[in-house]
């Protein structure tokens, strides 16, 4: 490599061996197809392939989109366990210093109020340390027994905070969106402005089941809700419900926590790469079927997904497949420790938008196919400019002989140069032994020629053809042929071409002379 080196920077410094010229000559003729199968992969798309590079980006964000949805969901699990155990200690102390039992605070708005005061606290405390939008708790109890469906509506505080924004919980307005306006005004908490006293249960997917639940554990008797519409209002929430157990184990209500849309949005923003924005879904699947209305998606820049119809999942050789026949999205999904209340379990998945992704698949690929042709067309620069530079230092050199230039041109290259020297060095006229032998032989033989022989021969070397002899000689074609036969026999040769040779060997070397000599 060092001596091609030297040669491409300084090839009239020191003469080189064809071998290594050669080499050179080679070697950028390899590159040459390197850059030139190198644009036909990449035209095929078999070098670039941006669809592994998507598998892998996804396989990263799948990671830690389930590391955090895993987190959070436990955490909220914890929060609500202990919360419940809370709820539970402070309704027995409460029911134990009024001496009533539980089922007396039926028809008793006035002592529910003052229950829904004291639990307060425990209630505010979860909230601000949870990752939740909003926090609730209701009991098995109703203001109003009488009313039509005093079954499904129950007591208690539902508290959320008021206009979310990506800031901590200590920033953000609490208001009070279920409990009595007693417990809400004796509490300095803003009603909402669609705040009713009492939860219907009816609408809260489960709650029965948590609410009749027979467990030791509180954990054992929490759910999650799917993505279900927050009554009275434009938002949808996802609800994690725990049931609420009295001392003697008797379940007594539940209590949970809220994840809306907006919160789930601002809290898992869209993720930037390459291949378009990476979503997150906290969404129930089904088997082969994701239902996006069951769904909480984060932030959607970018796309045009939304919390409605459902997505069928297909496998693909790098990443799933997502679509609802119209839009395709491709990504990764992984289920989590959780299910709903209706048995289907919640997965953790992480999508980008197919025609995002083709976009960039195509521009990937252009690219390549770009910079490869660019490359083969420096290479066939590189090849043009290298061959011209060992070209014309040779090229010169022979002008120089030709030229009779006393000065030696050197060539660069050392067989040229030895080879030029060894002409400029022989002596005027001397021929190599082999050819002064063969002009020497051809010059003898001329002596044994007749005289009619020896003026063709002098034709011919006067540049005269045999169309030209009959006419010249005064004779007939047929005896210029008999004549010709016997000349080429005479001088060894076997055609007018090679006597040609002969003779203009015999001029250029200026001994013409010899060949007329008798």
């Amino acid at each position: 490599m060092r001596s091609i080196r030297n040669a491409i920077h300084n090839p009239y410094a020191a003469s080189h061996s064809m071998g290594v010229r050669l080499l050179l000559y080679w070697f950028t003729m390899a590159l040459l197809l390197v850059a030139a199968i190198l644009s036909i992969l990449m035209a095929m798309g078999v070098l670039s392939h941006p669809a592994r590079q998507l598998a892998s980006a996804l396989d990263i964000q799948q990671r830690n989109t389930y590391a955090a949805l895993d987190a959070q969901m436990d955490e909220l699990t914890a929060h609500g366990v202990a919360m419940s155990e809370k709820l539970g200690r402070e309704l027995d102390a409460f029911l134990a210093a009024n001496g009533i039992p539980f089922d007396a605070l039926n028809d008793d708005p006035k002592t529910i109020a003052e229950l829904e005061t004291r639990l307060y606290t425990p209630l505010s405390t979860t909230l601000s340390a949870a990752s939740c939008s909003g926090i609730f708790f209701c009991l098995n109890v109703t203001a109003n027994t009488a009313l039509p469906n005093a079954d499904a509506l129950r007591a208690g505080l539902y508290l959320r905070y008021s206009g979310l924004q990506p800031t901590v919980a200590s920033e953000q307005d609490v208001i009070c969106f279920r409990g009595a306006a007693e417990a809400a005004r004796g509490l300095q908490i803003q009603m909402h402005n669609r705040w009713n006293p009492e939860l219907n249960t009816a609408l809260i997917p489960g709650s029965n089941k948590v609410a009749t639940s027979q467990v030791e554990r509180l954990a054992e008797g929490s759910l999650w809700t799917k993505r279900t519409e927050l009554l009275d209002t434009w938002e949808h929430v996802m609800l994690l419900c725990v049931p609420i157990l009295d001392g003697s184990g008797t379940v007594r209500g539940l209590c949970g926590m809220e994840i809306s849309d907006l919160y789930f949005s601002l809290s898992h923003g869209t993720v930037s790469s390459s291949y378009g924005n990476m979503l997150t879904l906290l969404a129930p699947i089904d088997g082969d079927k994701l239902n996006l209305s069951g769904t909480v998606l984060g932030a959607t820049n970018g796309s045009r997904l939304t919390a409605e119809g459902t997505l069928h999942i297909k496998p693909g050789k790098y990443y799933t497949i997502y679509t609802d026949g119209k839009e395709s999205y491709l990504g990764r999904h992984r289920l989590l420790d959780a299910a709903t209340s209706d048995g289907i379990p919640l997965a953790a998945v992480t999508l980008v938008t197919a025609n995002t992704f083709r976009s960039y698949e195509r521009g990937s690929q252009f690219a390549w196919f770009l910079g490869s042709v660019l490359f083969l067309l420096a290479m066939l620069v590189a090849a043009t400019v290298l061959s011209r530079r060992f070209v014309k230092p040779i090229n010169d050199s022979l002008a120089a002989v030709r030229g009779g230039t006393t000065e030696m041109v050197a060539s660069g290259i050392s067989e040229i140069d030895e080879l030029l020297t060894m002409i400029r060095t022989r002596p005027a006229g001397a021929l190599p032994p082999d050819v002064e032998a063969r002009l020497c032989g051809f010059a003898e033989r001329a002596g044994t020629l007749t005289g009619m022989e020896r003026t063709i021969l002098q034709y011919y070397m006067d540049g005269y053809t045999v169309k030209d002899i009959p006419e010249l000689a005064h004779i007939s074609a047929s005896t210029v042929k008999t004549h010709n036969r016997n000349l080429y026999r005479k001088m060894g040769v076997d055609s007018f071409d090679e006597l040609k040779v002969y003779i203009e060997l015999f001029a250029s070397c200026g001994r013409s002379g010899e060949l007329l000599k008798r």
